[in-house]
């Protein structure tokens, strides 16, 4: 029996698809879940179809009456940019979805009133290995990965816990498939370790790993550095009455591979312009962007005396 390995939030088999869908490094990819609007069963269905390689275009329509937000910072990674410079990045892209900023070039609210939205972003260069969203019941207390509670949950020692999404030390995970394939949990044992628990449905499954270990595997079972920008976005009344309960009301995960030496802002404007139209909705599988649409636009250059 191959080695298995414990997989959190979304389906194994899903995770497998996005490795056999995608050829080499995609340059950028789009993932995007609306949890207020769309059921689970049907976000599970429709995080796991086949990747949408090179999709056609799609216009950024607004939603049906203007919103007025807010920005919060959530988690901030490596990066050339500032909050406040990412901020206002985003700021034209939202209001094309009929978002509209309410916060002045000061962070000033001016009509505080008219705020029913609050858009917390996660950005920056990291180690990840699957650019998709998580399809359990979130709150404002969960992050980009599930912290270690509850019964049931396997962690590789300590307060590091396996998330298949985010990834981590392939080799040491590697070693572990082939060192504990036949006796333990990563072995025969593994299908019947899951469980539910206060984070989301865990799930097991068959790794696409041999025993030639990492190097067996393909681009997308593998961790490396992505540039990340995530929106998660909350009711601005029930987080102010429900504080680190309130629900979430959607996400949405633009990534790119980084290449050596690449800068965040390189990349910044591809992925919220790649992102754009997805903002608040439920995408199915992976929207990736291997042609002109995932290039960087380069401004027109101007000489200063």
């Amino acid at each position: 029996m191959k080695p298995q390995l414990i997989c959190l939030g979304i389906a194994c088999s899903a995770l497998a698809a996005i490795a056999q869908d995608i050829k080499g490094p995609a340059p950028v990819s789009v993932s995007s879940a609306n949890y207020q609007k769309t059921e689970r069963a049907e976000l599970i269905r429709r995080v796991s179809q086949k990747n949408a390689v090179n999709p056609p275009a799609i216009t950024a329509t607004p939603v049906m009456a203007p919103t007025h937000f807010i920005f919060l910072p959530g988690e901030v990674y490596e990066s050339d940019l500032t909050y406040e410079e990412l901020c206002r990045l985003l700021t034209p892209a939202l209001l094309k979805r009929n978002l509209i900023n309410a916060a002045d070039e000061q962070g000033l609210m001016r009509e505080p009133e008219k705020v029913s939205l609050v858009l917390r972003v996660h950005y920056g260069i990291r180690p990840w290995r699957q650019p998709i969203v998580r399809t359990e019941q979130l709150t404002w207390r969960d992050g980009l990965v599930p912290g270690p509670k509850g019964r049931g949950l396997h962690t590789l020692g300590g307060d590091t816990l396996w998330e298949s999404r985010s990834g981590g030390n392939d080799e040491a995970l590697a070693a572990a498939r082939e060192n504990q394939s036949g006796t333990s949990a990563w072995g025969k044992g593994a299908g019947r370790s899951g469980g539910s628990s206060s984070s989301g449905t865990m799930t097991t499954g068959v790794m696409n790993s041999t025993s030639t270990g990492i190097a067996s595997l393909t681009e997308y079972e593998r961790t490396r550095d992505f540039h990340i920008i995530v929106i998660d976005a909350f009711d601005y009344a029930e987080l102010k009455k429900e504080g680190k309960s309130a629900k979430r009301l959607w996400t949405t995960f633009a990534a790119a591979p980084k290449e050596p030496k690449q800068l965040f802002s390189t990349m910044a404007k591809t992925l919220i312009r790649n992102a754009t139209p997805y903002l608040g909705e439920t995408t199915s599988g992976l929207q990736v962007y291997t042609d002109a649409r995932a290039n960087v636009e380069i401004g027109e250059a101007i000489v200063v005396p």
